[in-house]
């Protein structure tokens, strides 16, 4: 007995040394964000003294194929901003359609604050009927181009975030383009607005003549034809931004006339009278 015992035994015993030789994953450990799409900008934003021509010679040549890492796996710990974001009744995107791409610029300091404004919201939350909306629009590109994809940069936002981001803009020209929290904020703390691009299957994004969160009138819609005609954007960056409006639109969005990447599912009247903002 003892011949056939011994073996039963150590076997146990050999799984268990094994498993103290494995080593333990590292909880909340995400894939680094490496992406270029986003002019860096410095830390002190009291300057807003870029001219429009400085502008338009900074974007000359951009190509705008700039390789972004895919955003964290919906799989993983979510963060108490995400829980709340979740008891709130928003809806991570990724979940409704996980092949529309997230990366969220405000996790880095790569946009116009300079500055890292999501501490702990690694995920692209909206409003159920706006997660449901953006999933029709990228059915509608895909149904376009198949080879392409949207590439939300960001989503629902906190007010307490949105206030920081007015904070940087106030007293400035460019307080047009960031909601006063006093004002009832925007249509992202009611999750019900979004920014975002078109990027191909390797998460490259398509050239749209600026980038995401330049404030100046090169972003703006109105006009794309006269800045074309001077020479400030491409015919092919009007292409895209006219592909990104038309498959938003087939979802029930409108663009934001200041800037090409942003649309809004609702008006601001609709969101104050039937929406609850984000604290």
């Amino acid at each position: 007995m003892t011949k056939f015992l011994f073996p039963l035994l150590c076997l146990p015993l050999c799984a268990m040394l094994g498993s103290h030789h494995r080593k333990p994953a590292e909880p909340g450990t995400k894939p680094s964000e490496m992406c270029h799409g986003l002019r860096a900008k410095s830390t002190s934003t009291a300057d807003f003294s870029t001219s429009t021509a400085e502008i338009s010679a900074s974007t000359a040549d951009f190509s705008g194929k700039h390789a972004c890492f895919s955003s964290p796996s919906i799989t993983e710990t979510k963060t108490p901003t995400e829980l709340r974001m979740e008891r709130l009744g928003f809806v991570d995107i990724q979940r409704i359609d996980s092949s529309i791409q997230v990366s969220l610029m405000y996790t880095r300091a790569d946009n116009f604050t300079g500055r890292v404004l999501y501490t702990d919201l690694h995920h692209a939350y909206l409003h159920p009927e706006a997660a449901q909306a953006l999933k029709k629009a990228q059915a509608e590109l895909k149904r376009l181009r198949p080879d392409l994809s949207l590439k939300v940069y960001d989503a629902a936002r906190p007010m307490s975030v949105q206030q920081r981001m007015y904070n940087v803009v106030k007293g400035t020209s460019k307080n047009i383009y960031v909601s006063n929290p006093k004002n009832g904020g925007g249509l992202h703390n009611y999750g019900l607005a979004v920014d975002l691009t078109l990027c191909d299957a390797k998460g490259d994004t398509l050239h749209m003549g600026t980038v995401i969160d330049h404030l100046g009138k090169l972003a703006h819609v109105k006009g794309e034809q006269q800045r074309l005609a001077a020479g400030q954007l491409s015919q092919t960056a009007i292409a895209n931004r006219k592909l990104l409006r038309r498959v938003m639109a087939a979802g029930g969005f409108k663009v934001l006339s200041t800037e090409w990447w942003h649309f809004n599912l609702r008006t601001r009247a609709e969101a104050k009278a039937r929406y609850k903002v984000i604290p």
